[in-house]
């Protein structure tokens, strides 16, 4: 229930600050995870991006206060956001098709982008194999990848091929550890509050688990390493094709698994684990809802 509530007062933030700036930061800090996590769990659950959902609820906005009132319509893009009343004029026509001066002028259609909010739904039509783990810190290491957050859908494909073309994954697959997280690794590191608008992508294999048995690999030249503490894990299957398994999994956690079970996400990254034959691994940080929040 505190997920979804969580989630609703993300909503409500946007609401009160579409005439003005909207802070990634403070998304991040009401939802309790990284802004591309965030991204990544409203694309799932809206269906549409998050940038798309407040362009759209911001232009909304701007045809009502065209509609009534008098205010100039370069004050009214200057309010939304828009640096210039061209900017804000080829938005406008691509969201209502018509200028903003048709609209007051003209009687003409608009369209209209309501408030999202969220509440549980179980469905139970398909089931999810998971389980939760304790699993000790561990390290791993590869090659991190700055980007800037909002554009981390369109960048992180374009990562994956160079990593094929530059030797990164014959590097991995030269010195294979085996260890879990197992198989080639996507993390999503940083974009937490306070550091928002850039993230690093890290494409990587688990170099050490802290277990007596488990003997330490050294990273190869050219490659980082990457430390995370002990942790509650819940993993996920996400065996099948690329990349629909793993969007499946992402939109049954976000709208079924998690707001039902009990626990909170951590404050760490998402890990992606891709092994052979269309075996994938989500896996996930929780924490135990203590006392409501």
């Amino acid at each position: 229930m505190d997920w979804i509530k969580q989630l609703n007062e993300v909503m409500s933030y946007i609401e009160e600050n579409l005439a003005g700036k909207i802070s990634h930061g403070e998304i991040a800090k009401i939802a309790g995870c990284s802004v591309y996590n965030f991204q990544r769990m409203f694309s799932y659950i809206a269906d549409k991006p998050l940038s798309e959902y407040i362009r759209s609820r911001r232009l909304t906005l701007a045809a009502f206060d065209i509609i009534n009132s008098s205010e100039r319509i370069i004050d009214i893009a200057l309010k939304y956001g828009y640096e210039s009343q061209d900017a804000f004029s080829r938005a406008f026509r691509s969201f209502h098709g018509i200028l903003p001066s048709m609209a007051r002028n003209e009687i003409v259609q608009l369209k209209s982008c309501p408030k999202l909010s969220f509440q549980i739904t179980i469905k139970g039509e398909n089931h999810m194999n998971y389980q939760i783990e304790q699993w000790p810190a561990f390290k791993v290491m590869g090659i991190a990848n700055r980007i800037n957050t909002s554009k981390a859908f369109e960048i992180v494909p374009k990562i994956w091929e160079n990593a094929w073309k530059d030797g990164t994954m014959q590097k991995f697959i030269d010195n294979f550890p085996d260890y879990r997280p197992a198989g080639f690794l996507g993390i999503a590191a940083g974009g937490q509050w306070g550091d928002s608008e850039d993230m690093d992508y890290i494409v990587a294999v688990t170099n050490f688990v802290d277990m007596p048995e488990c003997q330490y690999i050294i990273a190869p030249e050219g490659m980082r390493e990457f430390s995370y503490p002990a942790a509650t894990w819940a993993i996920f299957e996400a065996n099948g094709e690329l990349p629909d398994a793993i969007q499946k999994v992402y939109k049954q956690f976000y709208t079924e698994w998690l707001p039902n079970s009990g626990y909170l996400l951590s404050d760490l990254p998402v890990i992606e684990c891709y092994m052979q034959e269309n075996l994938q691994e989500v896996w996930i940080a929780v924490h135990k809802n203590i006392e409501g929040r």
